[in-house]
């Protein structure tokens, strides 16, 4: 799911309301309240679904160099129990096989940092929009609400219950849309760390 779907889908999923009675029906020229705001449920940091994505892009498999040192100590695994053992008859193997070099796989775990690098900008950038289109634009309907409170006294009441629900909601989309940064920074955090200890590992494995 690309980060723009799960950028909305952490803003705008609700958890499922209880059924509601039936409204009486309201003339046509009274102005209608809107909707209560649901109640916000922040989700967890851990293994969360920005997590999942970056983690299937920056899979060991994506790149050809990292694939091949797996692919060759698969099949060692059950002879070669120790994996700094496994992984140098691996590389070992590699090399007079294939030409693989210690310096092409650390350089595949720098391909990967760089791809985390990249969607941390995407993810920036479309983050950026959904608060242009769904924060800013909640805050300039407030705006047009109270402007109207102002011109049409008789429907006073009903147009501050506007201003209250449509405040709520921006409140609801702020939080939740940092809640999606917060998600997402543990998320390239972790994965971060991830790749730069196998990274480390590598280089102290393959000496």
């Amino acid at each position: 799911m690309p980060f723009m779907d799960l950028i909305k889908k952490a803003i705008f999923e609700e958890e499922p309301l209880a059924q509601q009675p039936a409204k009486p029906a309201t003339s046509p020229g009274t102005a209608r309240p809107l909707e209560p705001a649901p109640a916000y449920v922040p989700m967890g940091t851990r293994d969360n679904q920005f997590y999942t994505r970056l983690a299937k892009q920056t899979d060991l498999s994506a790149v050809p160099e990292l694939a091949k040192i797996e692919a060759f100590a698969a099949p060692l695994a059950s002879v070669i129990t120790d994996k700094a053992l496994r992984y140098k008859a691996a590389l070992a193997t590699a090399q007079s096989q294939g030409g693989l070099t210690k310096d092409a796989i650390l350089k595949g775990f720098d391909a990967l940092l760089n791809v985390l690098n990249s969607s941390a900008s995407t993810f920036n950038k479309q983050t950026d929009e959904v608060s242009r289109t769904e924060v800013d634009a909640k805050i300039a309907q407030i705006g047009d609400v109270n402007e109207a409170i102002q011109q049409k006294q008789k429907e006073i009441a009903d147009l501050q219950q506007q201003v209250k629900s449509l405040q709520s909601q921006t409140e609801v989309s702020r939080s939740k849309l940092q809640e999606a940064k917060s998600n997402f920074a543990a998320a390239l955090e972790r994965r971060r760390a991830e790749i730069q200890q196998q990274r480390k590992e590598f280089e102290t494995i393959l000496g």
